[in-house]
């Protein structure tokens, strides 16, 4: 059978013109006129049928009372009507992958879409993929779900119209989804991403550091003049107090977990004249210079340190750093050690009266803004970002669970390396909470431009004024080459 559009099959219907031609010899007799005619009635009838019985689009099939086994290329355990999306993601399309987990767990929990797992890279390179993705949507693929590794990524996509806003679909729930969870992707009051996942940043410590230093973990509450002086009391001969990374956030944690935004204000203009820089800058130099209780920042630099590298290798006895710490704490491959990691929350500023700010980050999950499936494909985002967890083990975002009863599960059986009790008591405190943020999509630009700022101020020994009015001057022309 011919499973071709019958307008457009000329294998089964044949070219009108010829039929036509068939009345030319017939001019005399009005019955042969009127035969004619018929024959050629039966002869479209008949094509029509012939290329039109198992294309897909008769009403059989669309009300999905058709055997779907019928059809060229049907699945029998494929329930007809069932919307088809593609997912893609820099997560490999192996079995013991989670996030492959998960989605197949999704297409088993319901009848009502069909996902197919699209894996771009097999390094989980979020950079590499989303440069894959962004050359496939150039050149006209239409994107349903896709995930980023982090919110600038989202953002930027967002800002190019790529995008769709969830906030119609949320609407229809009448939900407000800051409500349902601990931070949404937003830019410009529209929510165009959900965080199946969350880090949180908290403070970690070496178990027997601490002991031998005889300190206790720190409460909600304790300053970053506290930090500085646990600092000095945990380094010893052996191993620095603690570590700080090259990354912009640790060039100013305050503006990261107590600012909406970490270089700019509600107008878009730079606040390197917040107090909190000219403090951070500064702590981070006697720290190193006079307390000498943090490896020097040009080492850290030359060795291209992972990030928990030295807290692991038990160089460093205590790290200010997102919660993707916890799980890390498990890869004893990557990170050997012996000692037990306990959990305090990040010290607030020292003149801040409001405790428990930090900041929550994460990648995206996000709606291709030409994707034919927003429908199907919003179903299947909202179910990651409250049920995903149970497969990748890891903090969601989602506010609807148990975070004592979900530590437990997760690392119930490693309290050897995690203390759970300090790990739940940190992660679910109820006086934590985040700033109103906004993002901009040329955020990545911005921190880069921290980034070199504070390089030059410590391995230059510049002053902090020098070095605040050239990141004003680069961040003012990155805000103007960008409205």
């Amino acid at each position: 059978m011919c499973t071709r559009t019958p307008q457009y099959c000329t294998r089964c219907t044949p070219d009108i013109d010829s039929i036509m031609s068939l009345q030319q010899p017939i001019q005399g007799g009005i019955a042969l006129k009127k035969l004619s005619l018929l024959l050629v009635s039966l002869i479209l009838i008949f094509s029509v049928t012939a290329c039109g019985g198992n294309n897909g689009n008769n009403s059989a099939a669309t009300n999905g009372s058709a055997d779907p086994t019928a059809t060229e290329g049907g699945n029998a355990d494929q329930p007809a009507g069932k919307a088809k999306i593609k997912f893609y993601t820099y997560k490999s399309d192996k079995p013991e992958e989670p996030i492959f987990q998960a989605v197949e767990a999704y297409n088993k929990s319901q009848d009502k879409v069909e996902v197919e797992y699209v894996s771009l890279v097999q390094n989980s390179d979020s950079t590499d993929f989303m440069k894959k993705l962004d050359i496939m949507v150039a050149g006209g693929e239409v994107v349903d779900v896709f995930m980023t590794g982090n919110e600038d990524e989202l953002m930027e996509r967002a800002s190019r119209g790529v995008v769709e806003p969830l906030n119609s679909f949320f609407e229809k729930e009448s939900i407000t989804p800051e409500d349902e969870y601990f931070k949404v992707l937003k830019l410009d009051d529209k929510v165009y991403g959900l965080l199946p996942s969350s880090t949180q940043w908290l403070t970690i410590f070496n178990k027997n550091y601490l002991e031998e230093a005889k300190l206790t973990l720190p409460e909600m509450g304790w300053t970053w003049d506290d930090f500085r002086d646990y600092a000095k009391k945990l380094t010893t001969k052996e191993h620095y107090g603690t570590y700080f990374h090259t990354w912009g956030e640790y060039a100013d944690i305050i503006a990261y977990t107590e600012r909406p935004h970490p270089q700019l204000d509600a107008d878009l203009k730079p606040i390197f004249n917040d107090p909190s820089f000219e403090y951070f800058f500064n702590l981070r130099r006697v720290m190193e210079q006079e307390d000498k209780s943090v490896e020097p920042y040009a080492d850290v630099l030359a060795s291209n340190y992972h990030v928990l590298q030295q807290f692991f290798a038990g160089n460093a006895a205590m790290l200010a750093v997102p919660s993707y710490a916890v799980r890390a704490t498990l890869n004893l491959e990557k990170f050997p050690h012996d000692f037990q990691t306990m959990y305090a929350p990040l010290p607030r500023s020292v003149d801040s009266t409001d405790i428990g700010m930090t900041n929550i980050a994460g990648g995206g999950l996000a709606i291709g803004a030409k994707s034919e499936n927003k429908e199907a494909s919003y179903d299947f985002l909202r179910w990651m970002s409250k049920e995903s967890y149970k497969y990748t083990k890891e903090i969601p975002a989602f506010k609807g669970v148990d975070g004592a009863a979900l530590v437990k599960e997760f690392f119930g059986e490693n309290e050897n390396l995690i203390d759970t009790d300090s790990l739940s008591k940190t992660l679910f405190d109820t006086r934590i909470k985040m700033p109103d943020t906004f993002s901009v999509p040329y955020g990545s630009e911005l921190k880069t431009i921290v980034e070199n700022g504070f390089t030059s101020y410590m391995l230059d020994n510049r002053k902090f004024e020098e070095v605040k009015q050239e990141m004003t001057t680069e961040v003012e022309k990155v805000v103007e080459s960008n409205k």
